[in-house]
Formats: C-alpha cells, structure tokens, sequence
C-alpha cells in the first residue's frame, strides 16, 4: 500500500468521523494533539478504524504521542505494522 492510500484514508476518516466534516485544513503535518484533534475518544475509534481498514492492530506499546502527533506520525505508523504483517 503507497504512503498517499495511507495518508488519504487518515485524512477521510478524521475529517469526517472525528471532525464531523469539518476537516478542510487537515494535511499531513497538521498537529492532531496539540490542536486537540484527538482526545481519548477520538483515539478508540481511530485505533478501530486503522485495524478494520488496513487489517492490523497497533500494539499498546505503540500507542504514543509521537506516533499521533500528525497524520504523517500515524502514517508512518501503520506503514510499519503493515511491513511487520508482511504487507508493503
């Protein structure tokens, strides 16, 4: 899977399940945290929808600030769990 299917489906999702359709501005550096994009809510549900969209589960251990800081950090991210899966 490229990097820009990743970044896409990111972008979707939290531009409209977690900002409700508000999501415009969002690009890959766009700072998720600092601005509150994600909060422990939206974190479940994107942890959901990383596993059912890309068939792989984020390790506990991984679920950090600096993998969520952006959607090119959760990007990142999920291109290694799929690596790690086997998949590129």
């Amino acid at each position: 899977m490229q990097d820009d299917e990743i970044s896409s489906a990111l972008t979707g999702f939290i531009s409209e399940k977690i900002l409700e359709g508000e999501g415009a501005d969002l690009d890959d550096d766009t700072p998720l945290l600092e601005w509150g994009v994600i909060d422990s809510i939206a974190m479940v549900s994107l942890l959901s929808f990383i596993q059912s969209r890309f068939a792989v589960r984020i390790p506990d251990g991984e679920v950090v600030p600096r993998n969520f800081h952006s959607i090119a950090a959760i990007g990142q991210l999920v291109k290694r769990a799929l690596l790690e899966r086997g998949d590129a």
